[in-house]
């Protein structure tokens, strides 16, 4: 299995959960084009930053993981990663507080707001890149979920492709939300609030297929084969 696959996955995942959280907050982004084009334009520039701070944490989370593996943990990394994810979908998105409660997080995301809140006031038209940097810093709890995937990558590189392939996962769905201009009905978000824990828990079962170095030809022999019998 390619990491391809989970990044993906938790970035459509990630993609869901934003808009049905915070979709609004997507309209409030300060944009200076009334076009259709000219506000994806832009809003490509916002997420590119967001993109970019996602793959600058998969390093430095990949690094971490390639420590452990190095001490011998590698298969510890995945498993515990797939089950970290599964408890997440689980607990829904009751995890975001409790990481937000941990001595000096919250001192933390009130300085990125608050870093956030001056660009948009003083420089609308020209921070979207500097406002998607600070974005990728704000408590999410599928960020969070990407980056226990980053970390079961085991590499730096490894780590920042994982999180940039996350971030890329998030775009179709967002841009559709910026360019209608118009957030989803709340009988949809419910739907989606169902669909994303879905999502969660497979990722989980990849990671924890992954770590367990499932023999699936165990599976596939205990499985009669179709075929055509020529006598």
């Amino acid at each position: 299995m390619t990491i391809l696959t989970p990044a993906l996955l938790l970035g459509l995942a990630g993609s869901l959960h934003c808009v049905g959280m915070c979709g609004p907050l997507l309209l409030a982004l300060p944009l200076d084009a009334a076009g259709k084009w000219q506000v994806m334009r832009q809003m490509l520039v916002y997420h590119s930053g967001r993109i970019l701070t996602y793959a600058a944490l998969g390093i430095m989370f990949g690094l971490l993981g390639k420590g452990l593996a190095i001490a011998g943990f590698q298969k510890i990394l995945s498993v515990g990663a797939g089950v970290f994810m599964l408890g997440m979908a689980v607990m829904a998105w009751r995890f975001e507080r409790l990481v937000t409660a941990l001595p000096g997080f919250g001192a933390f995301t009130n300085r990125v707001k608050s870093g956030i809140g001056n660009l948009m006031r003083h420089n609308p038209n020209g921070s979207s890149f500097s406002i998607g940097l600070l974005n990728g810093l704000l408590p999410c709890g599928m960020v969070y979920a990407a980056l226990a995937g980053a970390i079961a990558t085991t590499g730096g590189p490894e780590g920042g492709f994982f999180m940039a392939v996350f971030g890329l996962g998030t775009l179709p769905l967002l841009l559709m939300v910026s360019v209608l201009g118009r957030s989803f009905s709340v009988s949809i978000r419910q739907k989606i609030k169902f669909a994303q824990p879905i999502l969660l828990g497979l990722v989980g079962l990849l990671l924890l297929q992954r770590g367990l170095n499932l023999d699936l030809s165990l599976f596939e022999s205990a499985v009669p084969k179709a075929g055509v019998e020529c006598h």
